[in-house]
């Protein structure tokens, strides 16, 4: 009975849910709006409280699409203008193209041979702590690397489990937890790490049509670079210094362990696949580097991130090896594609415009909302804030949405106070994403509850907190200070 009864309770909370979100979709436009914010306003405040609440309790993929159309049904504009500023702004078409080429550097195998580099250096034979760090690091290469950060922390599970039964540790030890735990806040952290793809492309989508100017990706990846390996320099501190596990089982760890199973050399697509991996990263950032005015990297600038992944993925259409293209389009597309993400992002991009609409007077409105708050507020202090705020919502709310959602706000403050508006929006972007406290932190961190084979949810919560407490102080003693190294 009790098996039944669960499914039944949990498909009524869905239709609850559903009914709630549509309340606030269709009915929120017919209150009496709220000075400064128009009635047009109220309608599309409607819709994006709809959002939220659908997006947090629902899921991300029909909520996305019925928020479109009920804004191509509102005073804010007709069908044709949302679809052009959803489906037809160039993010979208960004994250489409890009789930097809880092999908493929990951269906191809290239990734396997990035995680066996880290795990091979002499650098950790003997020594548990550097074995950890290195552990944890490579997942964050892989997340970095990848279309999707899923598979790079599923697949580093499955190494890490491995190796935790050769040696005889098991689900209740103590470095076991702090394993499982570790490798995936090595995989959060770098998740936001490039800022075309996936859930960082929402926030730095949301804040290029608030301030009407795209961001530098240089600047961006190398704040994220530096943050998150002090990130988890610190994770590695926590378990020598703080956490203190048993390590004696490990102690005699080396890379005899990871060459064991020795992998083929690389085929003919796999070394094109990681030269396009590395030549996009690459040339995405020349024109941050070089002056525009140099012939090649004009054309470059011209191209921007989405043209070049575009010729990338023709060119690997177009060439093929033993009669068949690089890759597979249909196939890569088919299981790459993260559909849910692409219809949040296209969603994303049309109601973050119509929250800083003139027409609407929502900005006005949070603004004045906010200023008892932010006005006012030094540089220093409004960095700070925007560090701690920012880390402490996400962990009940999903990250892309607090993105979208404070940037049209944050905004005009920074311009206020004289902070750089890129350097906040970037801190705003990675704080974000240190998501690993509660189930509704991230879908990673619901992963990670749900992995009750090997952690208790009890230690999680237990170590999460820790981890967040760490990495506030972190961004605050170190983080802040930075940006205006580096920006």
């Amino acid at each position: 009975m009790v098996t039944q009864t669960a499914p039944k309770e949990k498909n009524v909370m869905y239709y609850i849910h559903c009914v709630v979100g549509l309340l606030f979709m269709f009915g929120f436009g017919m209150l009496e709006p709220i000075k400064p914010i128009t009635p047009v306003g109220m309608q599309v405040l409607g819709i994006f409280l709809s959002m939220i609440y659908l997006w947090s309790f629902v899921g991300l993929l029909w909520p996305s699409l019925l928020g479109i159309a009920a804004l191509g049904l509102s005073g804010y504009g007709n069908f044709p203008t949302v679809l052009a500023k959803s489906f037809g702004d160039p993010v979208p078409v960004l994250v489409f193209f890009a789930m097809v080429l880092f999908g493929a550097i990951q269906h191809y195998g290239t990734t396997k041979y990035i995680s066996r580099w880290f795990l091979t250096r002499k650098i950790i034979n003997g020594r548990p702590v550097v074995f950890s760090f290195v552990f944890i690091y490579t997942t964050y290469v892989l997340a970095a690397l990848s279309a999707n950060v899923l598979p790079a922390i599923l697949f580093m599970w499955s190494v890490l489990y491995g190796v935790l039964e050769d040696v005889g540790y098991k689900k209740g030890d103590k470095y076991t937890t702090v394993m499982v735990i570790g490798t995936l806040f090595g995989a959060i952290s770098g998740q936001a790490a490039k800022p075309f793809t996936g859930s960082a492309l929402a926030i730095v989508g949301a804040f290029e049509k608030t301030a009407k100017t795209p961001m530098d990706y240089l600047p961006y990846m190398l704040y994220g670079f530096i943050m998150s390996s002090l990130a988890i320099l610190v994770y590695s501190a926590l378990i020598k210094f703080v956490f203190k596990p048993d390590m004696s089982k490990i102690t005699d760890i080396s890379t005899e362990r990871f060459e064991a199973e020795k992998l083929p050399p690389m085929d003919l697509r796999q070394k094109i696949m990681f030269g396009c991996l590395f030549g996009y990263l690459g040339l995405v950032l020349v024109p941050s580097i070089l002056p525009k005015t140099i012939g090649f990297v004009g054309f470059l600038n011209k191209l921007g991130p989405l043209g070049l992944v575009m010729v990338i993925v023709i060119g690997l259409c177009l060439f093929k090896i033993n009669g068949k293209p690089i890759i597979e389009f249909k196939e890569i597309a088919g299981r790459y594609l993260i559909w849910d993400v692409y219809f949040l992002i296209a969603m994303a991009m049309v109601v973050s415009d119509a929250l800083t609409a003139n027409s609407t007077g929502i900005k006005p409105f949070l603004t004045g909302v906010v200023n008892p708050l932010l006005g006012g507020c030094s540089a220093t202090t409004f960095a700070i804030l925007l560090a701690i705020f920012p880390m402490l919502i996400t962990q009940g709310a999903n990250n892309a949405v607090m993105g979208i959602l404070f940037m049209p706000i944050v905004y005009p403050f920074a311009l206020q106070n004289g902070s750089n508006p890129m350097a906040i929006a970037t801190l705003m972007t990675f704080a974000l994403h240190v998501a690993i406290l509660t189930p509704a932190a991230s879908p990673y961190a619901a992963v990670l509850y749900g992995n009750k084979d090997w952690v208790e949810t009890g230690e999680v919560l237990k170590y999460s907190t820790v981890i967040l407490i760490c990495m506030a102080i972190l961004y605050v003693v170190i983080g802040v200070p930075l940006l205006k190294v580096v920006f």
